[in-house]
């Protein structure tokens, strides 16, 4: 038999008596949003990682939002940590068949 959680108390109740609850969003937390003048020294967007002949790694650490000048609507990019960009592997000669 398995264990039951004990029942959550409610916030309180609806017009039909019914109880509810406080909603937890689905999914992970969202990413910290950053402008250029907060974005931290080691965040990258993958272009620039890239020029350093890097690869950026694992899932984007927050996102970089400005808004190009003219426009209404803010532009975001993900961006990543550089201490965490690692070399692509050189393929060298290969096997050659």
């Amino acid at each position: 038999m398995s264990p039951r959680r004990p029942p959550r108390t409610p916030l309180g109740w609806d017009l039909f008596g019914d109880p509810y609850y406080s909603e937890r969003p689905a999914g992970p937390p969202p990413l910290p949003v950053y402008t250029s003048e907060t974005l931290p020294w080691n965040l990258r967007t993958p272009k620039q990682i890239r020029a350093e002949g890097r690869e950026p790694t694992g899932p984007p650490t927050g996102v970089l939002s400005w808004t190009p000048q003219g426009q209404y609507a803010p532009i975001e990019c993900p961006v990543w940590d550089v201490n965490k960009a690692v070399r692509p592997l050189d393929p060298g000669p290969g096997l050659e068949l």
